[in-house]
C-alpha cells in the first residue's frame, strides 16, 4: 500500500478505453478518455483497481498499461499485471516527473504492445527510417559458390566526411531537419534598464515545442503563422485567422458555428520602437475538444517544409503515401490536393537549390586543378539554341592516383557503371585497378546522363590519355556485357585484351539452362587453364544439350575462360568483382547530389591512400604482400599429394594419377598455364620448388612484392578548401540536366533475379513452372500438348478446353413451349433417362460420339444455338414440367430408346434415312420402360466438354459418308 503522505493528494488518472494501439509511432487511437481525480488509488491494490476499471468501462480489462503524461508512449509504457506492478504505478504517479498525472490504457485486442515499443525504441537508437527509399535499386548481386578473385578490404570508410558543409548538404537530405531539436534557445537578457524584456522566437526550435508567448517577437508575420500552425497541429486546436495582412494578425479558436465559447484570442502587430512583429495580447485558454481537420491554417507549404528532406532521399514518394505519413506523424487529416501541392512545392524548392548546386560545378573543377596540379577534370555541357546551358557529364582523375597506378599496379583495369539514386539522376562510370595486395585501387570516375556507347568512348579516351596506354597494348579490361561498352572497347582500345565477367555470362546462361549440373560444368569450364580441359568440360555440356553448348560458344570463350587469357598480366580473374565492391562501398554517396557525391569519393580515395601506406609500412620485412602469402601457404599444404620427377636442370615432371605437368623453374612456367596467367606459382610449381627445399615466395612475380605496394600508395591526393572558398570560374553556370523520360510507365523497383531472392532467404515453397517447355504425351515432342498434337488419333479425346468460350443461353418466353434438341449420344449407364422414341432399327454407336437412331420426319422448330445441327421437333401441346427433369415431352407413337442423361432435354432425332446394320435380334421389340423418377443433373462444364467433342468430330470427319452423324 502507499503511504499516508501520498494519500493526502489524489492522483489524476486519465483512463483510455474502447480504442486500439497502432504502430510507428506507437499511439492509442479512437479512444474514450475519462478523467478520474477524486478516487484514492493509493488505498487500492491490484484486484481492487482491476474491479474499478472493469466497472467503469463495463467490460473486461485483462491488459492494462500506463504511462506518464509527459513521456512518449513508446518509451514510457508499462503493464500492470500484479500488485508489484500496481505499486510501481502508484510510485511513478506520485513522483516529481509525473506530477500526480497518469495515463492508463486498456488493450481490448491482446496486441504485443511492449514488443512494439521495444522495436520502435531500437529503430530510433539505430537511426533507421520507417519510410521506404530507393534501396531496392541496388546493383546486381550474382550469388553462387565461386569466390571473387580479390581480397576484401579491412578498411571500411564512412562516407559522411562532408556533413558539416552547409552548401554540399543543402539538398542532400542530410541537412538539419525541421523536426530536430535546437541546440540552444535565443534569450535576451536585461541591460540594466527597467524596460521589460520580451522573448525572441527561435525558428530552429523543434516544431512540437513551439508555443506562442505574450510579448514574443518575430522577424515577420510569416514566422508567427508557422509557430501558430505548429502549435495548433500539436494540440489539435482549430485556429483560424480572423484578420490577416502585412500589418496585423488576429487569431481565434473555433468559428462561431462550431464552438463560440472557446476564449483563445491572439493579437499581433509591428512594434513602434523596433522592426519586430510582436504578440500584443494573448488569451491562451482553451475549452474546446481536439479536432483532426484544421482547415486553412495547415497550408501545403507547411506540409512541404516537413517533407522536403524525405523527398530529397525519395523523390518518387507517392501522394497517398505522403497523406498517410501526415496522418501518422501529425495525427492530422489532410486532403490529397494539399499533399499534391505540398509535393510540388517541396520539389520546386529542391529544384531551386539544385540550380545553385550545379552552378558550382565549374568552381569545384577549378579548385581541384588549383590544389592538385596535373589532375584531369573535364566538364561537358549542352548549349541550347537559346543559349541555355545544361550539365552533361564530368570526368575526374587525380594526379596522385594515376601516378601510383602507372608506377606499381598491374595493367588490369575493371570498368563498370552504376546508377545514381538521389535527387540527381544519371550514372557513375568508374575505372578500378588492383594493387599488389589484390585490393581495389580507384583510378578515375565520371558522371554521365546515360550509359551508352558514346559516353563510354568519351570516358575511355580520357582514361587512356591519363594512364598513358595509347590504344591498349599490354592492357587488360574487365567489364560486364554492356553492348555500348563492348563496342566502345573495340573502337577505342583495339589492342587491349577484353575480358567479360563470367558471373554476368552465367546469369544470362542460367535463364535458359537451369540446373546444378549446368552450374558446375560452366564454372569448371571458366576456370580451365588449358584448352583440352576446357574442351572436355564443354563437350560434357554439349552431351546434355547442344543448345547450351552453342549458347556459350557464341559468347566468345576467349573473354571469360582462363585457358585463353594473356600470360603476361599477372591476373587470372574472370570476374569483375573489384568494380562491384566499389559500387557497394559508395552506395550511400550515390544518394547525394552531384558535387557532394564527388567530394565523398575524393575524400574516400585520399584517406584510403594514406591508410594503405600506413598498413604497408607495418608489414616490416615481408617480401610479398599478406594475401599472396596466404595463397602460397594453402598451396604448400596441397603439394604433398603430387609426385616430382626430375628431368633436367630446373625442369621437373609433376604427376598425380593420370595427370602430369611439366614445370620449368628457369622460365617460371608450368604445363597447366596457371603460373604464367596469375604470376603466382601453382601447386605443381610449389611441389617442384619444395623438392629443391627452396622458398616458393621467391618465385612470385614482382607485381606482388611489398615494395610495389608501398610505391603505389606513396603518392597522395592534396586536400581542398571548403565550398565557400572555391574560386569563381569565368564560364556560364550550367543548369541541372534535363529530365529524360523513357517510353512506358516508369518502374519504381528493379526486377531481381531468382538467385538474389534465394540469397536473401525469399524462396518458394512450391516448384515454379515459369519458363518450362511443355512436352506432348502422344508424340513426345516439345512446344505443344496433346490437344494440339498434329498426330493425335481421332479416337483420343483432348484434355484441354477452350478458354473464355461459353455458349449463349436461350431466353425462355412465358406461355410457350421451348424448342428442344436431340442429343445423338448413347445414354450414360450411370443414370439413364428413358423417353418414348419411334420404332427404328438399332444403329451401332460411333466409338467417339455414339449417335441415336433417327426419328420420323416432324415439323421443324428453331435450333438450339449450342448445337450446330438444326433439329426439327414435333408439334406438341404444353405439358406439365417435371421438377426433376424439366422438359420431358412425349413423342407420338414411338418405341422407347435410351436417352443421353448428359442433356436434360430429350426429343426425337432429326429426319434422316435409317442406316442398315447387323441386328442380332431384328424381330424383338424393345419394351417401354418407366421414366426414372430422379435424374443426375450433369454439371455445366461436362455439357460444354461433350458438345465440344461432337463439334470436333463433325469438323474432322466432314461429309465422308462413313460417319452416321452427318446429315444427308
Amino acid at each position: 500500500m502507499a503511504s499516508d503522505s501520498k494519500q493526502s493528494k489524489y492522483l489524476t488518472v486519465y483512463i483510455h478505453y474502447n480504442g486500439l494501439f497502432a504502430r510507428k509511432p506507437l499511439v492509442y487511437l479512437n479512444a474514450v478518455v475519462v478523467s478520474i481525480c477524486d478516487v484514492d488509488f493509493g488505498a487500492m491494490d491490484f484486484k481492487d483497481f482491476n474491479l474499478f476499471i472493469a466497472k467503469l468501462i463495463e467490460g473486461s480489462c485483462d491488459n492494462v498499461y500506463y504511462c506518464t503524461r509527459n513521456e512518449p508512449l513508446a518509451e514510457g509504457i508499462r503493464r500492470i499485471r500484479n500488485d508489484a506492478d500496481y505499486f510501481e504505478f502508484i510510485e511513478t504517479g506520485y513522483s516529481d516527473e509525473a506530477g500526480l498525472r497518469m495515463n492508463v490504457y486498456i488493450d481490448h485486442e491482446n496486441e504485443p504492445v511492449l514488443d512494439w515499443a521495444d522495436m520502435e525504441v531500437m529503430e530510433d537508437d539505430e537511426g533507421h527510417y520507417s519510410e521506404e527509399d530507393l534501396d531496392d535499386d541496388i546493383d546486381s548481386q550474382l550469388s553462387d559458390d565461386v569466390p571473387y578473385e580479390h581480397e576484401a578490404d579491412d578498411y571500411i570508410p564512412s562516407l559522411d566526411k562532408t556533413i558539416g558543409d552547409e552548401f554540399l548538404h543543402r539538398v542532400s537530405g542530410m541537412c538539419k531537419d525541421i523536426d530536430d531539436e535546437a541546440e540552444t534557445d535565443e534569450v535576451e537578457t536585461k541591460n540594466g534598464d527597467d524596460k521589460p524584456v520580451y522573448p525572441i522566437h527561435n525558428e530552429n526550435l523543434k516544431w512540437d515545442k513551439m508555443v506562442p508567448i505574450l510579448g514574443m517577437r518575430f522577424s515577420n508575420p510569416m514566422e508567427l503563422k508557422i509557430c501558430l500552425t505548429n502549435y495548433a497541429v500539436k494540440n489539435g486546436y482549430n485556429l483560424y485567422f480572423e484578420k490577416n495582412d502585412s500589418q496585423r494578425l488576429l487569431v481565434r479558436c473555433c468559428k462561431e458555428n462550431k464552438n463560440p465559447s472557446c476564449p483563445f484570442r491572439l493579437w499581433a502587430s509591428w512594434m513602434s520602437s523596433e522592426r519586430s512583429f510582436q504578440i500584443k495580447s494573448l488569451v491562451d485558454e482553451h475549452n474546446c475538444s481536439r479536432v483532426f481537420k484544421l482547415g486553412s491554417i495547415v497550408t501545403y507549404k507547411w506540409i512541404g517544409m516537413h517533407f522536403k528532406n524525405q523527398l530529397v532521399k525519395n523523390p518518387k514518394m507517392s501522394i497517398r503515401k505522403m497523406k498517410a505519413k501526415v496522418s501518422t506523424k501529425f495525427n492530422l487529416i489532410v486532403s490529397v490536393t494539399q499533399c499534391r501541392n505540398a509535393r510540388r512545392y517541396a520539389l520546386d524548392e529542391i529544384e531551386g537549390s539544385l540550380i545553385e548546386h550545379y552552378g558550382k560545378v565549374w568552381s569545384y573543377g577549378e579548385e581541384i586543378m588549383r590544389t592538385n596540379p596535373g589532375s584531369t577534370v573535364k566538364i561537358d555541357v549542352n548549349v541550347m539554341p537559346d543559349s541555355t546551358t545544361y550539365f552533361s557529364k564530368m570526368y575526374v582523375c587525380f594526379k596522385g592516383v594515376k601516378d601510383g597506378w602507372i608506377a606499381a599496379c598491374r595493367r588490369v583495369i575493371g570498368v563498370d557503371g552504376c546508377f545514381l539514386k538521389g535527387i540527381c539522376r544519371g550514372q557513375l562510370l568508374a575505372a578500378m585497378g588492383r594493387d599488389a595486395n589484390n585490393h581495389i585501387f580507384p583510378i578515375a570516375w565520371a558522371v554521365v546522363e546515360v550509359e551508352n556507347k558514346e559516353t563510354w568512348k568519351w570516358f575511355l579516351d580520357l582514361l587512356l590519355d591519363d594512364i598513358e596506354m595509347g590504344i591498349g597494348h599490354g592492357l587488360t579490361l574487365i567489364s560486364d556485357q554492356h553492348k555500348g561498352l563492348i563496342e566502345a572497347v573495340k573502337e577505342r582500345v583495339p589492342a587491349a585484351e577484353h575480358r567479360q565477367c563470367a558471373r554476368h555470362i552465367y546469369a544470362n546462361f542460367k535463364k535458359r539452362f537451369k540446373g546444378e549440373q549446368y552450374r558446375k560444368l560452366f564454372w569448371a569450364a571458366a576456370a580451365s587453364t588449358t584448352q583440352p580441359k576446357f574442351e572436355a568440360e564443354m563437350n560434357s555440356i554439349k552431351k546434355i544439350d547442344p543448345l547450351a553448348y552453342e549458347h556459350l560458344m557464341e559468347r566468345d570463350p576467349k573473354s571469360w575462360c582462363r585457358a585463353f587469357f594473356e600470360v603476361d598480366r599477372a591476373c587470372d580473374a574472370y570476374e569483375n568483382g573489384i568494380s562491384e565492391s566499389f559500387n557497394s562501398i559508395i552506395d550511400l554517396a550515390r544518394k547525394r547530389p552531384l558535387i557532394t557525391m564527388l567530394e565523398e569519393l575524393r575524400i574516400y580515395a585520399m584517406e584510403r591512400m594514406y591508410k594503405m601506406l600506413q598498413e604497408g609500412q607495418s608489414w616490416g620485412n615481408l617480401k610479398i604482400c599478406p594475401s599472396i602469402r596466404f595463397k602460397i601457404s594453402k598451396l604448400k599444404k596441397q603439394q604433398r599429394f603430387w609426385g616430382v620427377i626430375p628431368s633436367g636442370i630446373q625442369q621437373y615432371e609433376v604427376r598425380i594419377g593420370n595427370d602430369g605437368y611439366a614445370v620449368d623453374l628457369n622460365n617460371n612456367t608450368c604445363g597447366c598455364r596457371s603460373w604464367q596467367v596469375s604470376g603466382i606459382p601453382c601447386v605443381h610449381a610449389v611441389a617442384a620448388i619444395s623438392y629443391l627445399n627452396r622458398n616458393a615466395e621467391d618465385y612470385v612475380a614482382p607485381w606482388f612484392h611489398t615494395a610495389m605496394f608501398l610505391t603505389c600508395y606513396n603518392h597522395t591526393i592534396n586536400p581542398l578548401n571548403g565550398s565557400s572558398m572555391w574560386p569563381e570560374a569565368p564560364y556560364m553556370k550550367p543548369l541541372p540536366p534535363q529530365k529524360r523520360r523513357l517510353p512506358g510507365r516508369p518502374t519504381l523497383k528493379r526486377k531481381k533475379d531468382q538467385s538474389e531472392m534465394e540469397s536473401k532467404g525469399k524462396t518458394r515453397h512450391t516448384i515454379s513452372k515459369a519458363g518450362s517447355v511443355n512436352r506432348c504425351t502422344i508424340c513426345r515432342e516439345r512446344g505443344h500438348n496433346r490437344s494440339t498434337c498434329p498426330t493425335r488419333p481421332a479416337d483420343v479425346a483432348s484434355t484441354s478446353r477452350p478458354k473464355n468460350k461459353k455458349p449463349k443461353k436461350c431466353k425462355k418466353e412465358k406461355g410457350k413451349v421451348e424448342p428442344v434438341q436431340v442429343d445423338p449420344v448413347q445414354a450414360d449407364p450411370v443414370d439413364p433417362v428413358q423417353v418414348p422414341a419411334p420404332q427404328v432399327d438399332p444403329v451401332q454407336a460411333d466409338p467417339v460420339d455414339p449417335v441415336q437412331v433417327p426419328a420420323p420426319q416432324v415439323d421443324p422448330v428453331q435450333a438450339d444455338p449450342v448445337d450446330p445441327i438444326q433439329v426439327p421437333a414435333p408439334h406438341v401441346e404444353p405439358v406439365q414440367e417435371d421438377p426433376v427433369d424439366p422438359l420431358q415431352v412425349p413423342a407420338p407413337h414411338v418405341e422407347p430408346v435410351q436417352a443421353d442423361p448428359m442433356d436434360p432435354v430429350d426429343v426425337p432425332a432429326p429426319p434422316v434415312d435409317p442406316v442398315q446394320v447387323d441386328d442380332p435380334h431384328p424381330d424383338v421389340d424393345v419394351p417401354a420402360q418407366p421414366v426414372a423418377t430422379r435424374q443426375r443433373i450433369r454439371k455445366y462444364s461436362e455439357r460444354i466438354t461433350k458438345i465440344g467433342l461432337r463439334r470436333k468430330v463433325l469438323k474432322k470427319e466432314g461429309s465422308t459418308g462413313h460417319n452416321p452423324m452427318v446429315l444427308e
